[in-house]
């Protein structure tokens, strides 16, 4: 899969912190756009600062490819949030909980997969996904596959790392209502 970005330089960087494998200036797959640009696009940005980029991305990208897997690290002061689609990474952000609770309500048609330990309320993230299905992934289980992980990916953060971790298992299907 291959995003294609055209828009400005500047907001280019923030997407490039924030997707996998996105061009500059080329059309992919799926094609953001700034929206100071005139051209049409699959995913149009209408801000530039690193939140609002990453919600408008986890928001928009699952909507236009239909599923897949978002995987979640909860902290204490910051979260790691990564999707998945067909096996292939294509998003990762380390983000505040506001934002976190943002993606999370408007998630359709994703396999959540939440770290689960005592020292984290998943409760509190189950509870915005309206009765959905949430797959709880033994921290402890995932941190096997970190190392292999780190090599793969030397760019992401400790908690991308572990938000990606998680959607490699499959966990324990709660629901929460």
């Amino acid at each position: 899969m291959k995003l294609g970005y055209i828009g400005r330089r500047s907001i280019f960087d923030v997407v490039k912190r924030i997707a996998f494998n996105i061009a500059l200036f080329e059309k992919g797959d799926i094609t953001v756009v700034d929206a100071g640009i005139r051209e049409r696009g699959d995913i149009v940005l209408r801000c530039g600062d690193y939140r609002c980029v990453a919600l408008e991305m986890f928001t928009s990208l699952p909507r236009i490819l239909g599923g897949g897997k978002l995987g979640v690290d909860l902290g204490t002061s910051k979260n790691g949030v990564v999707y998945v689609w067909s096996g292939e990474p294509l998003l990762h952000a380390v983000l505040d909980w506001p934002s976190v609770e943002a993606i999370l309500k408007n998630t359709n048609n994703l396999e959540v997969h939440i770290g689960a330990s005592p020292y984290v309320d998943v409760k509190k993230a189950a509870s915005l996904l309206n009765c959905n299905k949430v797959r709880l992934v033994d921290e402890l289980t995932a941190s096997w596959s970190r190392r292999w992980l780190r090599g793969k990916y030397p760019y992401l953060e400790e908690d991308e790392i572990d938000a990606l971790s998680f959607t490699y298992y499959d966990g324990i299907a709660a629901s929460i209502c």
